[in-house]
């Protein structure tokens, strides 16, 4: 239905675990129809895998026999919410990439959001990225810039990832107006844009309590935060890398929402646009994004307590798309 709409799915992919049907090391069969049919046991499962190191796995204790976990040390790779795949055995391979052709050429997914890409290897992503082709894939690596970008090259550049650092410099910025953290934020100050994929709340923090929902806990919907949240949106959807409007702001804001859409389809602004920031201070922020089609230009915060204050003037060729409060 969404195809018919000119519009892409993608699907959140979880490769770097899997529970157990029955006990520890009980897995069902994966058929993927004329992909291959895959029957995992422990010898499936990374030989670090606390399923050898805890009593409490019962009949599975210390079958485990597949290859060492190559995830990025020893709580990333190691972690024990579930076995761990041992994606350095051949079969392990073969298994997720008949999963990943099935998903995109019987279930109809153009791309794919892979799930704690701190889990494993990043050069297995660029390994099933090649045998699936999809139209999109980034990775969820929940870490600094350094880490995401060194698993970036990792996967020899043949995959995208959520820019972190982004939501807890720039938009952690937008929620507290300190507008001086929106320049060189995350991926986009570190010339990975082009990788780059940029959100200001997801499914782990909304709601969740944690701490990291824009603004604090339970607050980034409420009428006290509306004005920096959109704010926030502005700055998301004015900046280079592929933006992720969350949906729950859309669903309320969206009337606020879709001019800014409009700006950014109006000019252009791609993954590749270059930034030219005028003024970062803690009261304001501005910046002019080059897009294909045009340039977008980008103001924040008060423009009574800055001293580029002149900058707000209207300039004749433009268009005035989207505007509130900051």
């Amino acid at each position: 239905a969404f195809h018919a709409k000119g519009t892409k799915v993608i699907a959140d992919i979880v490769i770097n675990h899997c529970a157990g049907w029955s006990s520890w090391c009980d897995f069902p069969a994966m058929d993927f129809g004329t992909y291959g049919v895959f029957y995992p046991d422990a010898s499936y499962i990374a030989s670090t895998d606390e399923v050898n190191l805890n009593p409490d796995a019962g009949d599975c204790y210390g079958k485990a026999t597949g290859p060492q976990d190559d995830g990025w040390g020893d709580w990333y790779g190691n972690w024990d919410g579930a076995r761990d795949w041992a994606h350095d055995a051949v079969k392990v391979q073969e298994m997720f990439k008949a999963y990943l052709l099935w998903m995109r050429n019987v279930m109809k997914y153009d791309g794919f959001r892979y799930d704690k890409g701190d889990g494993f290897n990043n050069w297995h992503h660029d390994n099933y990225n090649k045998a699936s082709n999809p139209y999109i894939a980034f990775m969820e690596l929940w870490s600094g810039n350094d880490q995401i970008i060194a698993g970036i090259d990792q996967a020899n550049k043949n995959v995208m990832a959520l820019d972190f650092q982004t939501k807890y410099s720039a938009f952690d910025g937008i929620a507290g107006f300190d507008y001086s953290k929106c320049q060189g934020s995350g991926l986009l100050g570190r010339g990975y844009n082009k990788y780059a994929v940029t959100f200001i709340d997801s499914h782990d923090w909304f709601l969740r309590g944690n701490g990291g929902e824009f603004g604090g806990d339970g607050k980034s919907l409420t009428e006290e935060l509306r004005d920096r949240l959109l704010q926030a949106n502005a700055f998301l959807l004015s900046m280079p890398g592929v933006p992720c409007v969350f949906y729950p702001h859309w669903y309320k804001y969206k009337e606020a929402l879709k001019p800014m859409i409009d700006a950014r389809h109006a000019a252009g602004v791609h993954n590749e646009s270059a930034v030219s920031d005028e003024y970062v201070e803690t009261g304001g922020y501005q910046a002019t994004i080059r897009g294909k089609y045009g340039y977008l230009i980008l103001q924040l915060g008060n423009k009574t307590t800055h001293s580029n204050t002149g900058s707000y003037s209207w300039l004749a060729d433009y268009t005035l798309m989207a505007s509130g409060p900051g």
